[in-house]
């Protein structure tokens, strides 16, 4: 049996180039999720799970994406 047409593409070898918009909508997620219920140990459990799908240091950027986010958009 003939495989099917794959393309190539180049190994992508640096950071993600979208990471940085997923970690943006991971925060305001976040955020939207502890202006509705206040729930700190739910949102520290989702975070702490943000270095696993993000890479090392995940959980830092997310958290000042959601300053940044609370403090701009929100205008607290």
């Amino acid at each position: 049996m003939k495989r099917p047409f794959k393309p190539w593409y180049p190994k992508h070898k640096g950071p993600l180039p979208d990471r940085r918009v997923l970690e943006m909508a991971a925060a305001r997620e976040l955020l939207f999720t502890w202006e509705a219920d206040q729930n700190k140990a739910a949102i520290d459990k989702m975070l702490a799970r943000m270095d696993k799908v993000y890479g090392k240091g995940a959980e830092e950027r997310v958290r000042y994406y959601m300053r940044e986010i609370r403090r701009n958009e929100r205008g607290a």
